[in-house]
């Protein structure tokens, strides 16, 4: 089918027809709250594509759903996930989040969140969502409306959790700048429904740029593993997978070990965390020793290196090649999940080597 644009009575406005519905060519990209010829203009795009923001002991990374003990292949349409860290508590300042920006979305009209989330433990907060909105009209001016985590509303248990946002549960409250005659006070001991402050006078007329989905913020204590499968916002779909310039896994790793007593034995040089695969990036071996000897590296568990699970395997001495270093890069090999890294060497040297890998978790 072709299409034809017109524009041969285009206004001053730069109003155009495409398809028979009345597009606005301004900076900025289309507005919510423009009505044209009877019909409420909406823009060509609500949510963008999520990115995962840390911050203190907090870690994230993209997961591929595995099988395993946490069932984790159970929930989610892409079949990766976002495997959130919280990690050590300390002053509420450790978390980890999914980011999803939001194009500039009126606060009235943001009206259903739901999303299901693993948490490995039990622990004093779920995955909580926070709504950041700002002033159109002065960008200076900007809040994050924050649904309390440890609220009774929010599930906290071991395994598998969901919610369904209520928009007439007291449960939010909001820290920011720039806010002026509100009739909604600041602080986390006020709460209020999100109905409040989508019919505020000063943040009914506010929009949206980013909506998270969050772990961590508390005081004391470890947050552990946690998963975030599924999310919908306003009955989208948030589809969560790497966005530009994210890789799958979390953040690169790197571990050395040498070799000790008699180093033919096997022995590991890394493991992964539960449902994980290693994703080697390089690795590198170096002897001190003059006895010539093969250096092996290689997933899973035996005295001999199986053939079907080499990382990377090279004679060495200090005659004659005394180093070798193999980079893989993000196309490197990959274990089974739960899959350790073994290292040995075909000659016994003692504690005359070492062997460096370079990795991620995925």
């Amino acid at each position: 089918m072709v299409s034809v644009l017109n524009t041969a009575n285009r206004t001053d406005d730069r109003s155009s027809e495409l398809f028979g519905v009345v597009l606005k060519d301004k900076i900025g990209g289309l507005l919510y709250d423009e009505i044209v010829g009877g019909v409420k203009i909406v823009p060509t795009w609500l949510f963008g594509s999520p990115v995962l923001r840390t911050g203190g002991n907090g870690l994230a990374g993209w997961l591929r759903a595995e099988g395993s003990v946490e069932g984790l292949l159970q929930k989610g349409a892409s079949g990766i996930i976002a495997n959130l860290y919280g990690g050590l508590q300390t002053g509420g300042a450790s978390w980890a989040a999914v980011y999803v920006p939001a194009n500039e979305i009126p606060t009235p009209d943001f009206n259903s969140a739901q999303w299901t989330y693993r948490l490995a433990a039990a622990q004093a907060f779920g995955h909580n969502i926070v709504i950041w909105a700002h002033d159109p009209e002065d960008l200076g001016n900007r809040v994050e409306i924050t649904q309390a985590p440890s609220g009774v509303t929010l599930a906290k248990a071991d395994g598998w959790n969901s919610h369904t946002l209520n928009t007439d549960t007291v449960q939010f409250f909001y820290n920011g700048e720039g806010v002026s005659g509100s009739g909604l006070t600041a602080g986390a001991g006020n709460q209020y429904k999100w109905s409040q402050f989508q019919s505020d006078v000063v943040f009914s007329k506010w929009k949206i740029y980013r909506i998270s989905i969050e772990d961590g913020w508390y005081s004391t204590g470890t947050f552990g593993e946690s998963w975030l499968a599924e999310l919908i916002l306003n009955g989208e779909v948030i589809r969560l997978q790497p966005g530009p310039g994210e890789t799958m896994g979390r953040e690169v790793k790197s571990f050395f070990k040498a070799t000790a007593g008699n180093s033919t034995a096997d022995v590991t040089l890394v493991t992964p965390g539960t449902g994980r695969r290693i994703k080697v990036l390089s690795i590198n071996m170096i002897t001190a020793s003059a006895t010539a000897s093969d250096f092996e590296c290689y997933f899973s568990v035996a005295d001999a290196m199986p053939a079907a699970k080499v990382i990377a395997i090279r004679n060495l001495d200090t005659d004659a090649v005394a180093e070798h270093f193999v980079n893989f890069g993000e196309d490197g090999p990959e274990g089974l999940v739960d899959e350790i890294v073994s290292m040995r060497t075909s000659v016994d040297i003692s504690t005359n080597g070492i062997f460096t890998i370079v990795y991620r978790e995925i």
